[in-house]
């Protein structure tokens, strides 16, 4: 990723409240990866939980792709209530909160994407 490509997204709007949640949860932002990323790989850190396996396997794969811009129209790409009632909504909540709705974005948008399907989990039937 190029530095003035990176540049531009660090100061969308979506990276710059998970930034300010990474801060106020105490973290230091990495440079290299785009804050909203880190702010759900952090909250995976501190316990939330996963609703499936698949998710922070996609997390980390999202968040190293050479093309950041490609990753971040994926993750945000049809979430329900658009963009600007997503940003409301972390600005709102408390850094864990706010991880935990990323994640729960990130899930959903897995499970719709049917270049991306969950493996079918096994019913022990």
């Amino acid at each position: 990723m190029n530095r003035k490509n990176s540049d531009h997204l660090h100061l969308l709007p979506l990276n710059l409240v998970a930034s300010l949640k990474l801060k106020a949860a105490g973290q230091t932002e990495c440079p290299d990866i785009l804050p909203v990323f880190q702010l759900m790989a952090w909250g995976l850190a501190n316990g939330i939980p996963l609703t499936h396996c698949r998710t922070e396997q996609e997390l980390d794969r999202l968040s190293r792709l050479d093309d950041q811009q490609e990753a971040m129209e994926y993750l945000v790409q049809g979430v329900p209530g658009g963009l600007s009632e997503l940003h409301r909504n972390l600005l709102r909540a408390p850094p864990k909160a706010a991880a935990h709705l990323l994640l729960d974005v990130l899930d959903m948008r897995l499970k719709a994407d049917p270049r991306n399907p969950y493996p079918i989990e096994p019913t022990g039937a």
